[in-house]
This record gives structure tokens, sequence and C-alpha cells, in this order.
């Protein structure tokens, strides 16, 4: 009998173990048949960091994102480099997000590895150098934070400055804004996420548990707020700070003379033009046409990505144009089903809850302001939707064009 209940624990053992690799096995083909990875396996290129929320491994080669990438013995995407710059060498060092990193083109693709190879054209016995400084999901707080700990040590002679779309993603209360506080938090999570890292079957369960709560509590919250308008929601980085954060870089950089471009990216003309005809048609009392504006944005043509990052601004325009109608009831509804949209959960934030076009403003004043010189990459390509590969990435074309205009401003440079 005894013998008999042993033999039955270990063929439960046997099986419950077989089970289990048989699910782990499912859950890795399962994943290779759909060319991703759960999300902590995802970033595998990112190691947490308690000052910047994560920065990149070195040395990694493999999928970010929507791109190949090889991060080099620095940290950044591109060649290896010596970590204290040689004599006679002139560095630009780029700073952004994923329009800067090069969200979904090759290596030399991205405009800081055309850069360097444009103005090495020019200049063959020059001796040139480009950091590609642009990390995905960063924001101008965190742009400024890599400057101060990391980017001074390569002593640039150039900083390019391109921020914007992360700064204006929504969060819950102002105290999730960016900042100190929250990197740590956020990168202690990360840590955790990284220890289940040998399982794809414990990390796919983790991400949809973690997601589904993540959405369920956002959207609860949201509709505990006072308003769900977005204009009385919290973004990552609200215009006060961002102004600020590119005050103190170029601050930062004048104390070591070293020259700053700004870059001013916007989104793209489908998501651009159908909004200012929107806004348009709504101030000449024109208010169904204008929700039909407004609702094209990502459905004509059809384009999941576009429709779900703009999902909260179409929707908080088409309260406003119903409001401005004077239909009360529906402007409500479209105002809350806006805020929940807003609520897309991300490690990075939620969706956009400012319009491009606030933070452009706010860059050119600055710049303007601190007598810096600036590329308006969102005017030069306002007419121009080839150069984008979606919503507010560049294409290579894309990322060849803003090349060539900052080779050009560089030449200027004394």
């Amino acid at each position: 009998m005894r013998f008999s209940t042993r033999k039955n624990i270990l063929y439960s053992i046997l099986a419950l173990l077989g089970l289990a690799a048989a699910t782990e096995m499912a859950a890795r083909l399962f994943c290779w048949a759909l060319g991703r990875v759960p999300y902590t396996v995802a970033t595998a290129w990112c190691l947490p960091d308690d000052n910047l929320l994560y920065v990149f491994k070195p040395h990694f080669n493999g999928r970010i994102f929507e791109a190949i990438a090889r991060i080099n013995n620095v940290g950044l995407r591109g060649d290896d480099i010596a970590a204290r710059k040689p004599p006679g060498v002139c560095r630009v060092l780029c700073l952004g997000d994923s329009r800067t990193f090069g969200y979904q083109v090759a290596q030399n693709e991205c405009f800081a590895a055309q850069l360097q190879e444009i103005r090495r054209a020019q200049h063959s016995e020059a001796r040139l150098e480009v950091l590609n400084a642009g990390f995905p999901g960063y924001s101008s707080c965190q742009g400024l934070r890599y400057l101060e700990l990391k980017g001074l040590r390569f002593d640039p002679d150039v900083v390019t400055v391109a921020f914007g779309f992360n700064d204006r993603r929504f969060v819950l209360t102002p105290e999730q804004a960016d900042g100190a506080e929250w990197f740590r938090e956020a990168a202690r999570g990360l840590r955790s996420r990284g220890r289940l890292r040998w399982s794809y079957a414990l990390l796919g369960a983790a991400k949809l548990l973690s997601h589904a709560r993540a959405e369920d509590t956002w959207r609860r919250d949201v509709l505990a707020l006072p308003s769900q308008r977005l204009d009385a929601l919290s973004c990552r980085v609200e215009l006060a700070a961002y102004r600020q954060n590119l005050g103190r870089i170029v601050d930062l950089c004048r104390d070591r003379k070293i020259a700053v471009i700004f870059l001013l990216m916007g989104d793209s003309p489908g998501v651009e033009e159908p909004f200012q005809e929107g806004i348009r048609l709504r101030a000449e009392n024109r208010y169904d046409q204008a929700v039909a504006a407004f609702s094209r944005i990502g459905r004509q043509p059809a384009d999941p990505a576009t429709e779900q990052w703009c999902r909260a601004l179409v929707l908080y325009e088409i309260g406003l144009t119903r409001e401005a109608q004077g239909q009360t009831t529906e402007a409500l509804a479209a105002f809350r089903e806006s805020a929940q949209a807003a609520a897309h959960w991300s490690v990075f934030g939620g969706t956009p809850v400012r319009f491009a076009s606030d933070y452009l403003k706010a860059m050119r004043h600055v710049a303007e302001e601190l007598r810096v010189p600036y590329l308006d990459i969102a005017g030069q390509f306002a007419q121009r939707p080839d150069l984008f590969a979606d919503y507010t990435h560049h294409n290579a074309r894309g990322h060849r064009r803003i090349a060539e205009a900052l080779a050009a401003e560089i030449e200027k440079q004394p």
C-alpha cells in the first residue's frame, strides 16, 4: 500500500513536470510563430536603472521593438567607440527617443549613422563620431538625466536634442510624472520581471495578468477623477517641466562650450491634417463634418497602431465638437471614453493626451529665447507622409533627410 502511494505520488510529479515542459514548449513555439516574445524577454536588451528607469545592455545584438539593433560597448546603438574621446576627434551626441534611435529602420539607416556617413564624405580627413543616444520611451526628463550622468562623459562637441512624444503621454496623477522616485519604482518592477526570464510560459502569464490588472486599475481610477477631460489629466512631462528640461540641457552644454541643436519632430501628416481640418470645420460650425474628419484618423486608411495611439485625442476633439454643438450628453460621453482610451497601459505611460503642436511650440520658444539653432523637421515633413513609417516615426528616407539637414546645420557651427 505504501509502495503504491509512493508510486502514485511519483507519477503525479512526473505528470506535472511533463505538463510544465509541454506548456513551456507550447509557449515558445507560439512566440516563435508570432515572431514575438514575452515582455521581459523582449526587453532583454535593457538594464533597469534607478536614475533613468532603464538603459541599453552593452553588446546586445538582436531585436529592440521593431528594429534589429546592435548595442555597442558604451550602451548606445552603433559601433564600439572609445569611452574617452581620442585627441582630434569631433563627437556629436544625438539625444532623443525612439525617433532618434530609429524605431523601424536598420542600424545604418537611423539619422545618426547617416549623419556620420555624410560628414565623413564631406570631410574625408576629419575624424568624426556620431553617438546615437536615442532610447525608445525616453522623455526630456530622462534625456536631461542621461546627459548629466552619462552623456557628458563622452565629451561631445555638439549635442542634438529631439524629445516630445513620450513627454505628452498619460499618467494617472502628477505624482506619477517623470522623476527620480518614479524611475526607481519602475526599475524595481523591471528587476522583478527579469527574474522570470527563464520561462516564456510564466512571463506570458505574468504579462497578461499585470496588463489586465493595470488596464482595469487605470480605467477605474480615471473614472474616479473629478474630470475625464484630457486637459484635466496629467502627462509624463507637462509643458512647464518640458521647457525647463530643454533649458537645463542647454545650460549644461554651454557651461562646457558644447554646441546645441534642437530637432522639432512632430506626428505624421496623416495624423496632423485630419486634426487641423476638423478644428477648422468646427470653427466654421460644420460640426458633423468636423466629427467625420476626426474619425478618419487611423481608419482611412486602416492603421490599428495609429488608431490606438490617437484615439484619446480623437475622442477628445469629438467631445469638444459636440460641446460646441450644444450636445452636452454626447460631449460628456466622448470625454469619458477619451480618458479611458488614454489609459492604455504601458510601463512608459498611456497614450498621448497633449498635441504634438503644443510641444513643438514650446521647443521653438526655448530655442528662440536661448538663441539655440533648431531644425523644424515637423514643418519640413508636413506634406511628406512618404517620409514616415507610422504615426510619428520616420522611415529610412525620412532619416536621410534629417541627416542631410543636420549635416548642413553642423557645417555652420564655428
